[in-house]
């Protein structure tokens, strides 16, 4: 079962029954006014902002009916950066969440920022949180990830994050034919995941241009066996 839904993610949230959802995998707005500046072309759609970028109530929001959604004694991973983990923090735990790691995915290259002042960033936040006590599937591994960031012609949305460690999160803990859900889901990538792994997906975009992406991605996935 793929669940494709374009519009408010919180208005779609609340249509959700309670504690149905088996596994959370999002990547939401990580607050910090993100655009990239190093584009020749500054009219192409990753030199402006991301939608509800600046949007806190949002966030906190949203933990709230992922928290409401999610089954007991399972698992949530969220995307956050480290300058506003603090924040993240603070608000999963407020919802009940507990914070079980901070994963620190390690990517192949590193942010510009202040080339004089500041050492460059390799790595994002990954928090890995239980509604209850959520034991993970197989060997156990640390909390440390590296995977290659998406680049180049490959890039189809500026926060897009790589199939194979989406997969690594499904995989530990989740079982086949489990739901998964992700509120932002920007080009599709956790659907593919969902559709390599054997789970079924809900996925919710705000930005048509994007949900349609993601659309035509996961509609061309679930023709092959394997997508990335």
């Amino acid at each position: 079962m793929i669940d494709l839904r374009q519009g408010d993610c919180l208005g779609i949230m609340r249509s959700i029954e309670n504690e149905s959802i088996d596994l959370i995998v999002t990547d939401p707005p990580y607050l910090i006014k993100y655009k990239t500046n190093r584009r020749k072309n500054k009219q192409h759609d990753f030199c402006s902002e991301i939608l509800n970028d600046d949007n806190y109530n949002l966030i906190t929001e949203y933990i709230k009916e992922c928290f409401r959604i999610l089954k007991r004694n399972s698992a949530m991973y969220i995307f956050c950066n480290c300058d506003r983990v603090d924040f993240f923090k603070q608000e999963l735990e407020k919802t009940g969440f507990k914070i079980k790691n901070m994963i620190i995915w390690v990517k192949n290259n590193w942010t510009a920022g202040d080339l004089k002042a500041q050492f460059g960033k390799q790595y994002e936040i990954i928090f890995l949180v239980n509604k209850g006590r959520c034991l993970f599937n197989g060997k156990r591994i640390t909390d440390v990830w590296n995977f290659n960031r998406i680049a180049g012609n490959k890039q189809l949305h500026q926060n897009q994050k790589p199939v194979d460690l989406l997969e690594q999160c499904i995989l530990k803990h989740s079982k086949e034919n489990d739901i998964v859900f992700d509120g932002f889901m920007g080009s599709g990538s956790t659907g593919i995941a969902c559709i390599n792994t054997n789970r079924n997906f809900i996925g919710i975009e705000l930005d048509e241009n994007y949900f349609n992406i993601a659309k035509n991605r996961i509609d061309s996935c679930s023709k092959q066996l394997s997508c990335f």
